[in-house]
C-alpha cells in the first residue's frame, strides 16, 4: 500500500465520518482547525486506523503532528507499516 492509497481511504473515511460542507478536504487541510476534528474523531479516526490498516496505536502516536492533515495519517500509518 502507498501513501496515495492511504490518503484516499482517509479522504473518503472523513467525508463519510466528518461531513463538511463548503470546505474540500485535501491531503493538506487542517484537520484540527479547518475540517473540526474534535476529540471523538480523533478515537473514531484511531480506531479507523487500527482496523483499517491492522496497526496498534501508541498513546505517543495520538498527538497534533500526526493529526495534522491526511498527509501526516498517512505518513504515521506507512512508519507503523514498515517498522
Amino acid at each position: 500500500m502507498n501513501k496515495e492509497d492511504i490518503i484516499a481511504e482517509f479522504k473518503l473515511f472523513f467525508e463519510r465520518e466528518f461531513p463538511m460542507t463548503g470546505v474540500e478536504l485535501t491531503a493538506t487541510t487542517n484537520l484540527l482547525q479547518d475540517w473540526f476534528v474534535d476529540s471523538l474523531a480523533i478515537v473514531n479516526t484511531t480506531l479507523f486506523i487500527e482496523s483499517r490498516f491492522g496497526i496498534s496505536m501508541a498513546r505517543a502516536d495520538i498527538n497534533g503532528d500526526n493529526f495534522l492533515n491526511i498527509s501526516t495519517l498517512a505518513d504515521l500509518v506507512l512508519r507503523h507499516l514498515t517498522s
